[in-house]
């Protein structure tokens, strides 16, 4: 059954992996998981600039993020749509996610990796355009 709203806030507000699709130069799909962020009906993500998923959205700035609960209840969301750089700080966004996926002290020092890493390391957003969501019906 199809999530409400605030059911689709309150799971990807969860501190689960996603797994993003990209295109690469042959057509052929590419899925790789990832630390994302949901902010404002947006799905906040960050990569190193070298990576295949990053060279493929330069290329095809389009894909799909996956986000699944792999324990019954099973529960899931996949959206798509378009990916843009974002000039939001590379450390704080990283910080507010490895606190989210680690904790406190191991998050913090996670984070802290990334401080002078911003020429190397991009942070970008996908807007969706559409979602689909699944949750059972006695969740």
């Amino acid at each position: 059954m199809p999530m409400s709203q605030e059911q689709l806030e309150v799971f990807l507000k969860q501190p689960e992996v996603a797994v993003i699709s990209t295109v690469d130069e042959f057509g052929r799909p590419r899925s790789a998981p990832i630390w994302f962020q949901w902010e404002d009906g947006t799905a906040y993500m960050f990569t190193a600039r070298r990576t295949l998923k990053w060279r493929n959205l330069l290329a095809r700035p389009h894909a799909s993020l996956c986000i699944d609960k792999r324990e019954p209840p099973y529960s899931s969301v996949v959206m798509d749509g378009p990916v843009l750089e974002t000039d939001r700080p590379l450390y704080e966004l990283v910080l507010s996610m490895a606190l989210r996926y680690y904790g406190k002290e191991k998050g913090r020092s996670f984070a802290e990796g990334y401080r002078d890493k911003s020429p190397r390391v991009v942070a970008f957003k996908l807007s969706p355009r559409h979602i689909a969501t699944f949750t059972p019906d006695d969740a």
